[in-house]
């Protein structure tokens, strides 16, 4: 949590809590901006802890995030929930690294795999326990 709150959130949500299991916000606040970063959770259990033009943005999108944004835009509802993508273009890339070298965007990197290696940190990542990304290298 407190790295979550060091990258710069006005909140965290602590889900092993029974107000963070209800996704409700410690001060009372309806949230303005969720980033979204667990699959297995449904993107409605944050619906009544919104702000009345609260975004929900999916980190993780599947088919019913996408779905689900196409539903709001249809019935003209308020809320958002945006899938999020990048495209893998080299203006996209290099954007991002304008980001990270403004300082705009944080990266957290959990650990390094020589590609030979590559079998164990895709353990690392499945486990579902890195804090940051899992890098693969190559040395070419």
């Amino acid at each position: 949590m407190a790295l979550v709150k060091n990258l710069g959130a006005d909140e965290v949500v602590d889900y092993k809590t029974p107000e963070g299991m209800r996704y409700e916000s410690p001060s009372g606040r309806k949230y303005d901006v969720v980033v979204h970063l667990a699959p297995y959770q449904p993107l409605e259990a944050f619906k009544a802890e919104l702000a009345p033009e609260g975004i929900v943005m999916d980190m993780t999108p599947t088919f019913k995030t996408v779905a689900r944004n196409w539903y709001n835009k249809l019935t003209f509802s308020k809320h958002k929930f945006l899938p999020f993508g990048m495209s893998p273009n080299a203006t996209d890339l290099q954007e991002v690294i304008e980001l990270v070298e403004a300082g705009k965007l944080k990266v957290i990197v959990d650990s390094t795999y020589p590609l030979e290696k590559s079998a164990d940190a895709w353990a690392r990542s499945i486990k579902g326990h890195a804090t940051g990304k899992v890098l693969v290298t190559c040395n070419n």
